[in-house]
């Protein structure tokens, strides 16, 4: 299929699909695969869910013990001793935490300025250092810090918090601190980041024309290059410069377009129903006459047998 999409070696050629038209899934009128480069993406933010969670594995103690340091993740400044994974894990920050649902808690222990926490983005990159300055609470400062019990506390002579104070009166308050993912479950899934992280393109109606239980692959396939109408029909090929005509071979006279041979598939349609279901009569008219003849040899039949019966 490869070979056929796209060249299969390194030599020129001209494309019939696009790699985005591929790279979606059926129910949008692609062919269900996925760009490597987005996979891996999801994969990274894999590691990254692991840590916000505290997940128990060998990697992520390594990871707070000798890369975080007792640092938040989302405080972590970009260094250039930092391994390659690091660098890709600081550089995904954007796309989790647009994907985060925090959950706050009586005794949080959330940064108020790096989690985060408010519609997916940190206050920090919100309101900016000046306001952390302002507001005299130092910058690892948690949330419960300006909590009394279920009431929020802001300093009220910053006025670039002022907004923020009024939209907190609707955050409900928990009895503890929780994270979780914009998905169905609630968790992380390498789906839903991989959901996340595409464009999605509207459905089409006729997906399940193509991909239904028990297709062809071959069959559905070639249905599938006739919906995107990709195939190279005379016109194209002669606008690649490959041949130096496009007339139609069955010498109608018009060019051989996609409208034009959409129109000969539909007469071919009807001249193969037409004979199916003249097939079909003569099937019908031939059983008819071998029951008549059936019917007529079992009355001579009985009356051959009366007869001797009778002498």
């Amino acid at each position: 299929m490869r070979d056929y999409l796209w060249a299969g070696s390194m030599t020129r050629k001209r494309s019939k699909v696009s790699l985005a038209q591929v790279c979606k899934p059926k129910i949008e009128g692609r062919l269900g695969m996925r760009r490597a480069l987005e996979c891996n993406k999801a994969a990274i933010m894999r590691l990254i869910w692991d840590i916000l969670v505290n997940k128990q594995s060998l990697w992520v103690n390594w990871c707070k013990a000798e890369v975080l340091k007792g640092q938040s993740f989302w405080q972590m400044e970009h260094k250039q001793t930092l391994s390659v994974t690091w660098k890709y894990l600081l550089k995904l920050r954007p796309a989790v935490s647009a994907n985060l649902v925090y959950t706050i808690g009586i005794n949080s222990t959330w940064s108020i300025w790096y989690d985060p926490w408010y519609q997916g983005i940190s206050l920090c990159e919100r309101v900016g250092n000046s306001a952390i300055y302002d507001s005299s609470l130092p910058p690892n400062a948690s949330l419960s810090e300006i909590l009394l019990d279920t009431n929020w506390n802001w300093p009220s002579h910053v006025w670039q918090l002022r907004e923020i104070s009024s939209a907190c009166t609707n955050i409900p308050i928990t009895q503890r601190d929780s994270i979780g993912w914009r998905s169905a479950v609630g968790i992380f899934t390498h789906k839903s980041a991989w959901e996340s992280l595409r464009l999605s393109a509207p459905t089409v109606p006729w997906a399940k024309v193509v991909w239904f239980k028990g297709a062809i692959p071959k069959h559905s396939f070639c249905l599938w290059i006739t919906f995107r109408k990709a195939h190279l029909t005379l016109d194209k090929l002669q606008g690649f410069g490959v041949v130096q005509q496009s007339l139609c071979p069955f010498g109608c006279g018009q060019q051989q377009r996609l409208d034009h041979v959409d129109d000969l598939v539909s007469i071919l349609v009807l001249m193969i129903t037409y004979l199916h279901l003249t097939s079909l009569l003569n099937v019908q008219v031939i059983r008819k006459l071998h029951k008549r003849q059936k019917t007529a040899a079992r009355k001579r039949h009985r009356s051959l047998l009366q007869k001797t019966s009778t002498s």
